[in-house]
């Protein structure tokens, strides 16, 4: 082997070393920047459920500037920010849940609550739907359109949902 080939050759090892030892570091900090997020999420959902919202808010807001991308940041944010008054706000995380998120029934049931709140019922009657358009074998849904039903008048439509909602309930179990 020339000298020029073995040249090229420890170059090459060289390089592809040097990317798969980056390529390790990476895992390896996204692997602990993963666990970061999951305890800033725990912890959210402890001040959350302790009713602080604005503590949720504020360590959510962290997270989501580390993991931008983390579907579960902007649902539980919005939560938070549905039970502050801040609507507005929580409506732009739940569409961002749902545009990160689109097959999952769960964004329209966050983005419909927050209709609610809003009092635009509507909305929350088309999201309610598309939720039960995307898991028709799930309760959630129908309690969720049963509250927007009542809250319209609507109390034949909210009972027959309330009754679909239990018997879903007694098949699964």
């Amino acid at each position: 082997m020339s000298p020029l080939t073995v040249d090229r050759c420890v170059s090459m090892f060289s390089t592809v070393f040097a990317i798969a030892a980056l390529a390790m570091v990476s895992l390896a900090y996204a692997d602990g920047n993963d666990k970061a997020i999951d305890d800033m999420a725990n912890k959210a959902q402890i001040a959350l459920s302790s009713g602080n919202p604005e503590e949720a808010i504020s360590i959510l807001r962290r997270a989501i500037d580390i993991a931008p991308n983390r579907a579960d940041l902007y649902l539980l944010r919005s939560r938070a920010r549905d039970s502050s008054g801040k609507f507005e706000a929580a409506l732009e995380d739940a569409t961002r849940y749902i545009q990160l998120k689109p097959d999952d029934p769960y964004g329209y049931l966050s983005r419909a609550r927050v209709y609610m709140s809003m009092e635009k019922q509507a909305l929350a009657l088309a999201d309610a739907n598309k939720a039960i358009e995307l898991a028709p074998g799930e309760s959630d849904g129908y309690l969720r359109r049963a509250d927007i039903y009542i809250d319209m008048g609507k109390d034949s439509e909210a009972k027959a949902d309330e009754a679909r909602a239990e018997e879903i309930d007694r098949k699964a179990r």
